[in-house]
């Protein structure tokens, strides 16, 4: 006797009421955002042990950092909107896209880090202490920020088809890791050899890798209505026209807020070093 086929389950973002659907998807959305603020905030405390110098440095290469960021949440926004978009119309589009420019955006980052942290520290101190460590520091962030764009764009992915937990979980492992390796890649710990600002950059890069992978796995395993596959990885001009029609506005908004920080800091710096460290603290807490 032949079985009828099951219908597929409808996505709860299609019919839970829209009260409930606020309740159960803004919880984990803002907790995930609160944690992926931790990483810098962590960076900085453990650094803080090290010296003022190593402080001023990351707090330097903060609004970096926080333009990286600006474009990973601002190409994640575009992403979330044309998903939702498209699964509310019953169209299960693949996701390939996302992974693409996630790919072509760490390639411009990755060469920013390799041929511009020198000049990007050289244009705002002369201390060669704090050069040689903040180089130390965003060269590895930059290079290695792969991490940093998978983990993002793949929780976006899972956030647009409702599945914040997940999301949610990713952020909390990733965070959890790194204040895990942050004492001891910088202070060399557990046989770990003592590596000051480069420990901390490379243990930011890690956590986020592994939240990549988490990433990934969860959106093959767990999320049937992304298509992941290496034939979606082939751009569209039309997706990635719609994705930036709506990202582009986010990422300048968070653009501004770099070079607002940017500025600040050559103003704070011609009265002291310590000035300038507290304000990159005091951002990233207020972040």
């Amino acid at each position: 006797m032949n079985q009828q086929p099951q219908p597929a389950q409808e996505n709860k973002m299609g019919v839970m009421p829209v009260h409930r659907l606020l309740l159960t998807m803004s919880g984990p959305m803002m907790l995930s955002m609160l944690i992926q603020a931790l990483y810098n905030v962590v960076d900085s405390m453990f650094v803080s042990y090290i010296s003022e110098a190593a402080l001023t440095a990351v707090s330097l290469a903060y609004p970096m950092q926080n333009l990286m960021i600006a474009v990973a949440t601002g190409t994640g926004v575009g992403i979330n909107a044309l998903l939702s978009r498209n699964l509310g119309e019953k169209n299960f589009v693949m996701a390939g896209n996302a992974i693409f420019l996630g790919l072509v955006i760490y390639c411009v980052f990755a060469l920013l880090g390799v041929f511009g942290s020198r000049l990007y520290f050289t244009a705002q101190v002369e201390d060669p202490e704090i050069i040689a460590l903040g180089c130390d520091y965003l060269s590895i962030i930059l290079v290695l920020s792969i991490g940093c764009f998978g983990q993002v764009l793949l929780s976006r992915l899972l956030q647009s088809t409702g599945k914040t937990f997940y999301s949610m979980v990713i952020q909390m492992v990733g965070a959890g890791l790194n204040i895990v390796l942050d004492p001891i890649m910088i202070f060399g710990l557990m046989g770990f050899p003592r590596m000051g600002v480069a420990g901390a950059a490379l243990a930011t890069v890690l956590s986020q890798m592994v939240g990549t992978g988490m990433g990934l796995y969860y959106n093959l395993r767990k999320n049937p209505d992304i298509r992941l596959s290496l034939s979606g990885l082939r751009p569209s001009k039309p997706v990635i026209a719609r994705i930036y029609g709506v990202g582009i506005p986010s990422i300048l908004l968070q653009t501004v807020s770099s070079l607002l920080i940017f500025g600040l800091n050559q103003i704070l710096v011609t009265f002291s070093e310590t000035a300038t460290a507290v304000y990159g603290v005091y951002f990233k807490l207020q972040g």
